[in-house]
């Protein structure tokens, strides 16, 4: 069945590489150490074995790896258009639909279907070691937690005029990945790959030398730079020229190698190995008691008598209290205890522990949640804020991926118009909603009480929007008709209030001997019957046949105060001027 769904593209390729001789990519082996080309700098006393082995050793720091290379990938990946549109003539992309390219005018094309269909036919096939994409991935994942140095190797398959001995193209064939123990950098002291060593494609046992013929002894053929190699044990190493290893780093990339993590925290991964060594030892083997019971006597041989008889007791009787005589020719005696080794309580053997492990997490950007560890979690909202930074984590993670290595990979099978990418943490977008949608509800109590009116608006399946209109309030009387003190009214028309209220007096009077008009104040609210008078009659009190809202409405408030000296001699005035029948 695999033949048969393979075969078009099988059968396709070797049509086209018919006329033409093939040599392939040489793959790694796992070879014996020797000395090699730029070695990565580590603490004295330490090698790259001995960095992995304490890896798989502590558990501590193997949970937290594991857990770190399971959120990267679990959800998996997906390919993506890298454009929407792409124009032929300046290779401007669009993330939009155009009609041409804004930049020059030329005519756009749409991304090429063709580009993923043989990377997508590779990834999805197993290698040589029957090892699958993404349990590669996982090695990588696992060389990044632990020597942050991943090697990804690209065996390609070169096609080969067979007249001028010249590659005419290439194909990857399969995709593995080299062990980090062996694969080492060829590179000079500035840290620029190659220079040093020149290999044939063709013919890989083909080295030679600065001052060096530059052509391939067998073939013809140009030699070029080796960037990476394999320090193999049968007395050959394996050189790669550029493209065909994908050296990547995590936490410090530099221009040569990264720095490990477990470099880092060395002395606390091996104190956590001694500390379950000295567990396994008090609980397995017993070798060192815990202390002695040192009794003072003159008679030995009575002394050991008694305590085989005790002994003997214990046995038959567990619940059997032992008494205990001293005595000694010199009148003096006692039992002493002699304490070879502290208890774990006294060691603080877990508050050390947790200390050290939560070191190694925070390193790792691995909450206390993802390791089965909630007893210190305190509550809902500390368990979202340890999974937010644990994701934080993940995602930097996966930046390694898709921003790096990924790209670099497809670029070398010529894919230019998609893009590979690890899908998100699930739990990263659920904490983002939740936490929006909370805003949201927060925001709309606080307009409610602004006085908007806050309505759900049905987007989406999980999110919460709210669309605000404005409370229609109604008008209401003031509480009790607010007067100013005195009981009188600022006309429209700028006259002074005389005390205790009454008319206005004016600066000036009308010739004529007419009444001044002002006009007359607007109606407000609340102010009919209450005391408030025009020029022309005095106000009415309102009838009311139960108590309104506001202050109650007193008999001084309907009547009005009474009229001052000064208010009637100017209304005598007025009355004298005003003529008769008027």
């Amino acid at each position: 069945m695999a033949e048969e769904q393979n075969g078009p593209v099988s059968r396709f390729l070797s049509a086209l590489a018919s006329p033409f001789r093939r040599r392939t990519t040489p793959q790694p082996q796992m070879p014996l150490y020797t000395t090699g080309i730029q070695e990565p700098v580590l603490a004295q006393g330490i090698t790259l074995p001995a960095l992995y082995a304490v890896s798989h050793e502590n558990l501590i720091l193997r949970t937290v790896q594991s857990k770190l290379n399971q959120e990267v990938f679990r959800r998996g990946y997906h390919w993506e258009k890298k454009f929407r549109k792409k124009c032929i003539e300046c290779d401007e992309e669009f993330h939009h639909e155009v009609e041409s390219c804004t930049s020059c005018g030329g005519e756009v094309r749409d991304p090429d279907p063709e580009q993923a269909i043989y990377p997508k036919w590779l990834i999805g096939q197993e290698n040589s070691m029957e090892q699958t994409f993404m349990q590669v991935l996982s090695e990588i994942e696992n060389d990044l937690n632990i020597v942050d140095d991943a090697f990804l190797i690209l065996v390609k398959e070169y096609y080969v005029d067979p007249e001028t001995g010249d590659v005419q193209f290439f194909r990857v064939k399969e995709i593995i990945r080299g062990d980090p123990i062996f694969m080492r950098i060829i590179a000079d002291k500035r840290g620029v790959r190659g220079g040093r060593y020149k290999i044939c494609r063709i013919h890989r046992d083909q080295v030679a030398y600065p001052g060096q013929e530059p052509a391939c002894q067998i073939c013809g053929s140009k030699l070029v730079d080796a960037h990476y190699v394999n320090m193999a044990g049968s007395g050959k190493n394996q050189y790669y020229t550029k493209g065909e290893v994908i050296h990547i780093s995590k936490y410090n990339p530099s221009k040569l190698y990264g720095r490990s993590p477990v470099n880092t925290m060395w002395r606390q991964a091996m104190s956590l190995t001694a500390m379950d060594n000295y567990i396994y030892t008090a609980y397995q083997k017993r070798r060192t008691p815990k202390g002695i019971i040192s009794v003072t006597t003159d008679n030995l041989e009575s002394m050991k008598s008694f305590w085989k008889s005790v002994d003997e007791k214990m046995e038959r009787d567990p619940h059997y209290v032992p008494k205990v005589g001293i005595e000694s020719s010199s009148g003096r005696g006692g039992v002493n205890w002699v304490k070879f080794m502290d208890t774990l309580e006294e060691m603080q053997y877990i508050a050390v522990r947790d200390e050290m492990r939560n070191r190694i997490a925070a390193y790792y950007g691995v909450s206390s949640i993802f390791m089965i560890d909630n007893g210190k979690s305190g509550g809902l909202n500390n368990e979202g804020m340890q999974i937010l930074v644990t994701n934080r984590a993940v995602e930097f993670g996966q930046k390694v991926y898709t921003e790096n290595l990924f790209p670099r990979m497809l670029r070398e099978m010529d894919v230019t118009d998609w893009k590979l990418t690890l899908y998100p943490n699930e739990e990263e977008d659920e904490i983002t909603r939740l936490r929006r949608d909370e805003m949201e509800v927060n925001l709309a109590q606080r307009m409610q009480m602004l006085g908007y009116q806050p309505e759900l608006m049905e987007e989406g399946e999980r999110d919460i929007r709210f669309s605000y209109r404005k409370q229609e309030q109604e008008q209401a009387a003031p509480p009790g008709g607010a007067m100013p003190p005195g009981g009188g009214m600022m006309p429209p028309g700028g006259g002074m209030m005389p005390p205790g209220g009454g008319m206005p007096m004016r600066s000036s009077m009308p010739r004529g001997g007419g009444m001044p008009m002002p006009p007359i104040p607007p109606s407000q609210p609340g102010g009919e019957g209450m005391g408030i008078r025009t020029p022309r009659s005095p106000a009415r009190p309102q009838q009311r046949g139960s108590p309104g809202a506001g202050s109650p409405i007193t008999s001084v408030q309907q009547r009005g105060p009474p009229e001052t000296l000064q208010q009637r001699n100017s209304n005598a005035l007025i009355d004298s001027r005003r003529p008769r029948g008027a």
